[in-house]
């Protein structure tokens, strides 16, 4: 008859294990593993979720090579390979990781061992039930020998709260790989960002070289102009001080993009010292982002909106959570092995021994802990959910922002450039003028100076309008 039973425990303990080791999907009707938030709002996560301790796909920032720049190529992958923080994230998201296996691991039974050898003797003052005449017992001496002893215990997951762990760390490790690919594209986001700044300064440099080199020339003819006596001191003072003014912004531009090249070596996690950018310009062909307005499913490939999705999730997942905790748990124990009072029928047949039985743990009162602790769980999701949406408007903003930008640029640096021609028309009809002596060189002076702003001009749009593409790669989440 016990065998009969207990061939019938284990067998109902095998089903048990198969049916709890079957996949895991979120408990609840919040969560889904096609990755629909817990939120009813306007926007929903389209991305299909990793079953848990698989890793979710890397973030693609194909976007910031469509400027066919290997120097910024080898920055970028340079921050990515060495930056500490990212390298910090990275370690949280293994830890997220290894906390899924370790929910994973009770869905699976508990067994212990361990032999043991005892011995036990008996005062023979020992107390006892029924008095006797005399308060003096016989000295007892008690020994136990047990051979491997197996205790087993299980716990029939039959409210799911065990598998809603599981779900809970799977989703947790979820919004940590979000977090870690939110460090990679902000990382990539600022190299290129200040990369191209260095770009931009780099070619405003060559504006003002280039202007100070015919100031240079023009400087030589007026000196030998005043020297034989065609024109008067004043144009050579003007003259010369209109070249000391372009050096001292060209000093100055040179100190700024010192600065930024060390601030660029510290996103790389380079020596300053050592780090260096070589000249360069900016891109030729900018990438053109190709639709008229950022859809919502484009925006939810930004990792930190990822991240508060499955914050979302998480949070609904708590509640079924807290909702089982709230039901019985039951567990199944044995134990079994060879126990023995004598050492010489330690390892007898007739030695051996078994115990098998049902826990059961209900909860009855706890001062509705319980309920408060749902209605906490209730309260978090209607939290993020806010906390979503708002983040999902800055989002918005920000990519209307980088597209509007970008759309209004283009049309203000092709008028830049039919201003800068119609300056350059003007500057070389005034001093013209001026060797025939028709006009005086303050003329030829404004026009050489509307020409240098103008063109400077051109140049910050220009630099502008490869930020704005850089910010918007970053607000649609690194590729177009």
């Amino acid at each position: 008859m016990m065998k009969t039973v207990l061939c019938a425990l284990f067998l109902s303990l095998a089903g048990a294990v198969a049916a709890q080791t079957a996949p895991v999907s979120p408990a609840g009707g919040a969560v889904t593993l096609s990755g629909q938030p817990a939120t009813p709002g306007a926007v929903a996560a389209t991305a299909t979720l990793p079953k848990p301790g698989e890793p979710a796909p890397t973030l693609s920032l194909d976007g910031f090579r469509r400027f066919n720049d290997p120097e910024l190529d080898r920055l970028i992958q340079l921050g990515l390979d060495n930056s500490p923080n990212l390298r910090a994230a990275l370690s949280r998201l293994e830890e997220a990781r290894i906390r899924v296996r370790v929910a994973q691991s009770f869905l699976q039974p508990s067994l212990r061992s361990s032999a043991s050898v005892t011995t036990q003797s008996l005062s023979e003052h020992r107390p006892i039930a029924i008095p006797l005449a005399t308060d003096r017992l016989p000295r007892f001496q008690l020994s136990a020998f047990q051979l491997l002893p197996i205790d087993a215990s299980y716990e029939l997951d039959l409210f799911r709260r065990i598998r809603t762990g599981v779900t809970l760390a799977d989703l947790q490790a979820q919004a940590s790989d979000a977090d870690y690919q939110a460090f990679r594209l902000t990382l990539a986001s600022d190299i290129a960002r200040l990369y191209w700044l260095i770009r931009g300064n780099d070619v405003e440099q060559a504006v003002f070289r280039r202007n100070i080199l015919a100031r240079d020339t023009t400087l030589a003819i007026i000196r030998e102009r005043f020297r034989i006596g065609l024109i008067n001191q004043i144009d050579v003072q003007r003259a010369e001080t209109d070249y000391a003014s372009l050096r001292v912004t060209l000093k100055g531009l040179e100190r700024a993009r010192a600065e930024l090249v060390n601030g660029l070596a510290q996103l790389c996690v380079q020596n300053p010292a050592s780090f260096s950018v070589p000249v360069g310009t900016l891109p030729v062909a900018i990438p053109a982002y190709p639709y008229a307005t950022v859809t919502a499913e484009q925006l939810q490939r930004r990792p930190d909106l990822l991240q508060l999705t499955r914050q979302n999730q998480i949070a609904a997942t708590q509640i079924t959570l807290q909702q089982a905790i709230t039901m019985p748990r039951v567990t199944l124990v044995g134990q079994g092995g060879l126990l023995s009072g004598q050492l010489r029928y330690w390892v007898a047949p007739s030695s051996a021994t078994y115990l098998l039985g049902v826990n059961a743990s209900v909860p009855l009162y706890e001062g509705h802990r319980a309920r408060q602790t749902i209605a906490l769980a209730k309260q978090q999701v209607q939290s993020n959910e806010q906390v979503y949406q708002q983040a999902f408007q800055l989002a918005q903003r920000d990519a209307e922002t980088a597209l509007d930008n970008l759309t209004l640029l283009r049309e203000q640096i092709d008028l830049q450039n039919q201003t800068l021609a119609l300056a350059r028309r003007t500057e070389q009809y005034n001093r013209e003028l001026y060797v025939r002596g028709l006009t005086t060189y303050l003329e030829v002076l404004d026009a050489q100076r509307t020409i240098l702003i103008t063109e400077q001009q051109l140049v910050q749009l220009q630099s502008q309008e490869v930020q704005f593409v850089v910010a918007l790669l970053r607000a649609v989440g690194g590729e177009f």
